[in-house]
């Protein structure tokens, strides 16, 4: 799941920059069908909000952890 989690981190930091180009809206295209697919990918979802550091930090940054938040939301609207 970690090679996953990397992923999607990356697939969100390219979202946020517009200036990535084509890969922008790929990034895009990949994050709106992991959110679609809430009830398959809310475990990820859940990972990537609580992930922390042995120190006890937030793992990844607020933009990962607010789509996370996003993903569960749905998949709570729809249970």
């Amino acid at each position: 799941m970690d090679q996953q989690v990397d992923q999607v981190v990356r697939a969100i930091l390219i979202a946020s920059d517009p200036t990535q180009g084509t890969l922008h809206q790929q990034a895009l295209e990949y994050l709106s069908n992991i959110q679609k697919n809430s009830g398959e990918t809310w475990g990820l979802a859940l990972n990537l909000f609580v992930d922390a550091t042995p120190t006890g930090e937030r793992k990844h940054p607020i933009e990962v952890r607010f789509f996370a938040l996003r993903v569960l939301d749905d998949f709570l609207e729809t249970r």
